[in-house]
């Protein structure tokens, strides 16, 4: 197999591994599409948390095929198509959060026989739980799949704080995570959707793919401005944060939302946020949520969740994968995905070998 090995920030290098055999309750997954995460480019860039080791392999937005089963492994056969939930949210099955579901927010999250454990899509091949493994419709393209983890956590996000039917939701960003989460919250009944990004294009997609009714340019215009502009003065209901990094942006959320209303962190943040807790928390009632991944809720899978809402064809996938890359051109992946301004991405893909052209 053809291992994808980090060494830190932009050392990525291909090796070849024998490839591993899996263990009870495992399969081999012979990876198809990859998708580059915003959180992969935190490592990237440098900022790789230090309990990693050098050098680790990642992509967590991953499908492919079954070629190899484990012990104990009844529900899938070897040739299966398989979108593959991401193994850094494994729980430990056994503390008061895995057992209500909330596996994703496990204490011991993504340890696995002692270790730290990870999805692997960027190789050629990956071990993972049989569990983790979820049926493909031959319609849905393997492509399509890796966008499944983006799209399970706006499922997540938005069971977290309901979107209303008759109010405004804003989306602050305009990447992958902001165009799928537009796309649930619309499956969801979201009435007005207004997104909020830097670069007119990847909002014009928002528009096209049913993720936004209406933008907001922010070198144009000040966004809280154009939001309360656009809510009759009152601002929205329900603002969701998806840009993280090292922005200063929960307090700008929290000035675009209504009295009484809603804000939702889904971002990855890389530094501490400075809140405006009496002229805008408290003086307006908000509710402010943070909104971690995904597992399950009320025992429903929320990768199922959206597994089933692309499926039914709810969701437009195509346009949000903007970019494609072998795996031998890793390294041009990364950098597009890097400077979306300079390559115009939207979401990056890694694929190791193509199904049928009309699939890919």
């Amino acid at each position: 197999m053809k291992v994808a090995l980090f060494y830190g920030e932009k050392d990525i290098r291909i090796e070849n591994r024998s490839t591993p055999e899996p263990g009870p309750g495992e399969v081999v997954i012979g990876i198809k599409s990859a998708g580059v995460c915003g959180s992969d480019l935190h490592n990237y860039r440098g900022n790789r948390p230090s309990t990693i080791n050098v050098p680790w392999e990642q992509g967590h937005e991953l499908a492919g095929v079954v070629e190899g089963l484990g012990a104990g492994v009844v529900n899938l056969s070897v040739g299966d198509r398989v979108g593959i939930e991401a193994e850094h949210l494994v729980g430990c099955g056994r503390c008061r959060e895995c057992l209500r579901g909330d596996y994703h927010i496990c204490p011991d999250r993504g340890i696995v026989h002692g270790a730290r454990h990870s999805s692997h899509g960027f190789s050629s091949h990956d071990v993972t739980l049989a569990s983790n493994c979820f049926r493909l419709p031959d319609h849905v393209s393997f492509d399509e799949a890796a966008l499944l983890d983006c799209y399970a956590c706006g499922v997540h996000a938005v069971n977290r704080t309901p979107v209303p039917v008759d109010g405004t939701v804003v989306i602050v960003g305009a990447g992958a995570i902001a165009l799928t989460l537009g796309q649930i919250a619309k499956a969801y009944g979201a009435g007005h959707i207004i997104m909020i990004g830097t670069r007119p294009e990847p909002l014009q997609t928002a528009i096209d793919v049913g993720a936004a009714d209406e933008i907001i340019v922010n070198v144009d215009e000040d966004p809280v401005q154009g939001v309360i502009d656009r809510t009759q003065g009152e601002g929205a209901e329900v603002v969701f944060e998806t840009v993280g990094g090292e922005s200063q942006l929960i307090t700008q959320c929290m000035a675009m939302t209504r009295r009484g209303g809603n804000v939702s962190v889904v971002g990855l943040f890389t530094q501490p946020q400075t809140v405006d807790s009496q002229a805008q928390g408290m003086a307006k009632e908000l509710v402010l949520t943070w909104s971690n991944s995904y597992s399950s809720w009320q025992g429903i899978s929320e990768y199922q969740t959206a597994l089933n809402l692309l499926a039914s064809d709810r969701l437009i996938a195509g346009p949000i994968i903007t970019h494609r890359f072998p795996q031998a051109q890793i390294a041009e992946a990364f950098t597009a995905a890097d400077d979306k301004r300079t390559s115009g991405a939207i979401r990056v893909v890694v694929n190791h070998h193509h199904e049928h052209p009309s699939k890919a």
